[in-house]
Order: C-alpha cells, then sequence, then structure tokens
C-alpha cells in the first residue's frame, strides 16, 4: 500500500532484547515500513534495510522519542512500545483520520496477546478493572465506534509529524506520564483532539507480577512534574496518594472514636469495590484470590510512590 511509505514506527526502549519480538512481530504485518527504535545500548542487527536504530543516553521515554521524530523523515508517525505489537491494519485505519485537521492523535486500544503465561494472563485480568486501568473499556477492549476521548496512553498513537512539532515535542525531562503532559498541556492547548479509533489495535505483552507492582510503585514515583501542575485534569493522580495517606492514618483511630467509624466505613466500602471487581473481571473462580491481594496492591503501590517521590526516599 503506497500510503505506508508516509508512515515510521517509532520504539523507545533500553537494549535490543526489549524490542526484538516488537520488531519481529512489526515484520509479520508490515514488512517495508520504517522503523526507528531509540535506545540506549548499540546492537549488531543488519537485515532490515527499513529498520535504524538510534543510541543515546537518554532515560526518558519522552526524549527518546523526541530524538526519533526528529530524525524521521516521513510525513507521518506511529508511537508503539517495546512490549507491544501490531495487529492487522493498525496503521490503514486510521489513514482516513490523519487528513482531519482537528485531530492531533488517532489512539487506539491495547489488548492482551493470546497466548500468555498464568502470570501475564493475571496481570491482564487485573488490568481490565477501572480501579487500576482509566477507561478500560477503551484501553483494554475494542469498542463499538471512534469517538473523541480526554486521553489515551501513547502506547498506540498515530499522527501527523508536523502535528508532533507544532505541540512542542514531548516534555524531556519526565521519566513518567510525558503522553499525559503532551495531551493536555501541549496538544489541547492548540485546541487539537484526540480520537479513538477502535480499529487501530495493537497487542501489549503483559509483565510478571513482580513487574508490574514495581511499574505501578514508579509510575506514581515520577509524578510529581503533573502533580505540581495546577490543572483539574491532574486531580485523578491525586486519588491513589490520598488514599495512601488515609491507610496511614490508622494510628488516630487510638484517639478519636467518631473517626474510627468513619475510617473502617471507607476501608468496607473500598474492599468491597475491590471484592465485585476481583469478581467481575476473574476468568475462573480459582483466580480470584490472586486477582484480589494483586489488585489491592497495584492500587495502592502508585499511592506510595508519590508519597516515596514527595519525600524523595530514592534519589535515582
Amino acid at each position: 500500500m503506497k500510503d505506508l511509505k508516509n508512515f515510521t514506527i517509532i520504539i523507545p526502549c533500553i537494549k535490543f532484547n526489549d524490542v526484538k519480538n516488537s520488531i519481529r512481530n512489526i515484520r509479520k504485518v508490515y514488512k517495508n515500513v520504517k522503523i526507528l527504535v531509540c535506545l540506549n545500548h548499540k546492537v549488531k542487527y543488519n537485515k532490515d534495510k527499513n529498520l535504524r536504530f538510534i543510541y543515546t543516553n537518554f532515560k526518558g521515554i519522552g526524549a527518546k522519542r523526541n530524538l526519533a521524530v526528529k530524525k524521521a523523515s516521513t510525513k507521518y508517525l506511529a508511537f508503539i512500545d517495546s512490549d507491544a505489537y501490531p495487529a492487522k491494519k493498525w496503521l490503514e485505519n486510521s489513514i482516513k483520520y490523519l487528513i482531519k485537521k482537528n485531530i492531533g492523535i488517532i489512539a487506539g486500544p491495547h489488548i492482551d496477546p493470546i497466548d500468555q503465561n498464568l502470570s501475564e494472563d493475571i496481570v491482564g485480568q487485573v488490568k481490565k478493572s477501572f480501579i487500576i486501568t482509566m477507561s478500560p473499556s477503551l484501553q483494554k477492549k475494542k469498542s463499538s465506534k471512534p469517538k473523541i476521548v480526554s486521553f489515551m496512553p501513547s502506547c498506540n498513537w498515530i499522527m501527523k509529524k508536523k502535528n508532533f512539532i507544532k505541540f512542542g515535542y514531548m516534555d524531556g525531562n519526565m521519566l513518567r506520564n510525558e503522553d499525559w503532559d503532551f495531551v493536555y498541556n501541549r496538544m489541547k492547548k492548540k485546541k487539537f483532539k484526540l480520537l479513538y479509533n477502535p480499529k487501530s489495535i495493537i497487542y501489549h505483552e503483559n509483565s510478571t507480577i513482580y513487574h508490574f507492582i514495581k511499574k505501578r510503585f514508579l509510575y506514581g514515583y515520577y509524578m510529581w512534574p503533573i502533580l505540581r501542575q495546577i490543572n483539574f485534569n491532574n486531580f485523578y493522580f491525586f486519588i491513589p496518594f490520598l488514599f495512601v495517606l488515609y491507610l496511614i492514618s490508622l494510628p488516630i483511630n487510638l484517639y478519636f472514636d467518631y473517626y474510627k467509624e468513619i475510617y473502617f466505613f471507607i476501608l468496607f466500602l473500598y474492599l468491597s469495590v475491590v471484592t465485585v471487581e476481583t469478581m467481575r473481571v476473574s476468568k475462573k473462580l480459582i483466580y480470584m484470590p490472586f486477582i484480589f491481594f494483586i489488585m489491592l496492591l497495584a492500587n495502592i503501590s502508585p499511592g506510595i510512590g508519590i508519597l516515596a517521590g514527595l519525600l524523595n526516599f530514592n534519589k535515582d
């Protein structure tokens, strides 16, 4: 297809092993589309003339994407994560929306791969809960029709290169949440919109349970550049932080009986919601205890990360 020559797929990562499965699966769908991989470790790989590696010391995903965009020579960009790969017609299904003047980004769902081990499958089920994932019906399922939405993560974005530049690139200093900043503090200020296209699908691999919880913690730890901005949309990210503060206020119960009633009532409501969500997303009854426990950890860990970032426990 002639239009595919106008696309560059951009993938940020650390080392080649992180991205080789993604490249292999991309080439099953798109044999000749240009791919730019921005990474920190050099690799010898000369099998693909349309695959290019860019080496950098940048740590942040945003900084790596910015560098790759500057090196890209095509009209359109497609952003995907190193642990993801596209379904058929991922790019083709969004071409007709790229010509619309007020559409800044076309984003689609990132669903679970068909083949997963037990740990990955459980993490995938946990991610389908609204207390873990923002708008899981959009991110983790195939919705019925395209529509304008407030936000979708950058693991599946398609857009014009000139718009990426027009919006001022991503904040290269941010180590997390650079896509949230790009949408709310850059794109929307230019009066552009984000279009959700349910037919522009990628498969996003799930990690181990340990890596998933760690990633959630880091997600919170590097949240402060967003939280310091005065923006009503950012209030969403304060919720896990406020909940952790509520949990560690337990000793106050020793001094105020009325607070004890409020505290345990809220805790009961919270555990009830987690229980209902566990029942809703669990594929099998035997998975429920694991999913309940992991959902608790995954829900609380960003708040702990935000608190750790506030107190600057770990400067690394």
